[in-house]
């Protein structure tokens, strides 16, 4: 898995994930980067998962970890452009109750502001 992370204005911070989430280290480096930010008082997030090509179970794990944190704080997390295949994982596990999806980082941005 490959984590790359931008500043958006108005504060967002993107991730954008390229690979499979399945737990380990590079999955936790996801976690340990929003909590770091958000001790830093970032609040708004997005997850772009446009590469993500599979996630299991640990990765789900991480995902709702970091949305945990960021609520906690009084923040908000978005994911956008989840491929069919992690939709179909998010519906299963009901999690897409959980998670605020988008079709795009666009989209997602605009639901932060």
């Amino acid at each position: 898995m490959k984590l790359r992370q931008k500043e958006l204005s108005g504060g967002i911070v993107l991730f954008e994930i390229e690979g499979n989430i399945v737990g380990g280290p590079d999955a936790m480096s996801l976690n340990d980067e929003v909590r770091k930010l958000v001790d830093g008082g970032k609040k708004k997030f997005v997850i772009d998962m446009g590469s993500v090509e599979h996630i299991n179970s640990s990765g789900l794990g991480i995902l709702i970890a970091s949305l945990n944190v960021v609520r906690q704080a009084g923040g908000d997390l978005k994911v956008a452009n989840v491929s069919s295949r992690v939709l179909d994982l998010l519906k299963i596990t009901k999690l897409n109750q959980i998670f605020k999806l988008y079709n795009s980082v666009d989209e997602a941005v605009k639901n932060l502001a």
